[in-house]
Formats: structure tokens, C-alpha cells, sequence
């Protein structure tokens, strides 16, 4: 787990937890990006940091920012030990 792929399916299986495994797949299904039962990514696509700012922003809009909060620290963290930047969502005081 590296990359955008790693952070993606971080905040797939903590939302699994915060959500809802139900809630978290419509998220992911609806942007594409295909998930396991188990909140890894299936497929073989490339995953950026615009598709971690549009996983994140859909979380905002449809549940508000408890869903943002939850997986925020993790995937913050996660994106400093592999030198990632982090979307804007994730650096402002929205979330």
C-alpha cells in the first residue's frame, strides 16, 4: 500500500467504521474508484491527489465534516511518512 492508492483505501476502511461499509461503497462507487469487501482497491488505475480531494469532498457533502474528521489525522500522518501533499480539504479549517 503506496501512493494516493494507500491513502484511498486508508480512508475506505475508516469510513467503513464511521459510516458505514454501505455508505462508504456508494462514495467509492460513485467517483469510480472500485473497492473489496474489505476496503482495498480493486483494479489496476492510477490515483492521484485530485481523487483523494474528490473522495473527501463527497464525504463532506453527503455526511458532513464528522465523516472528513474521522479518517483526517490517519491519512494525514499516512501522506507525511510517504511526502504526499494533502488536497486542500484536508489542509483548510473546513475540515
Amino acid at each position: 500500500m503506496s501512493g494516493y492508492r494507500g491513502l484511498l483505501e486508508t480512508v475506505a476502511k475508516r469510513e467503513m467504521g464511521i459510516i458505514g461499509k454501505a455508505k462508504t461503497f456508494e462514495v467509492f462507487r460513485e467517483l469510480s474508484i472500485p473497492l473489496s469487501e474489505i476496503g482495498e482497491i480493486t483494479g489496476d488505475g492510477n490515483y492521484s491527489i485530485d481523487d483523494l480531494g474528490r473522495v473527501f469532498a463527497r464525504l463532506h457533502e453527503k455526511f458532513g465534516p464528522v465523516a472528513v474528521m474521522g479518517c483526517k489525522i490517519a491519512v494525514s500522518r499516512q501522506a507525511k511518512e510517504l511526502d504526499l501533499p494533502l488536497p486542500p480539504i484536508l489542509t483548510s479549517r473546513m475540515a
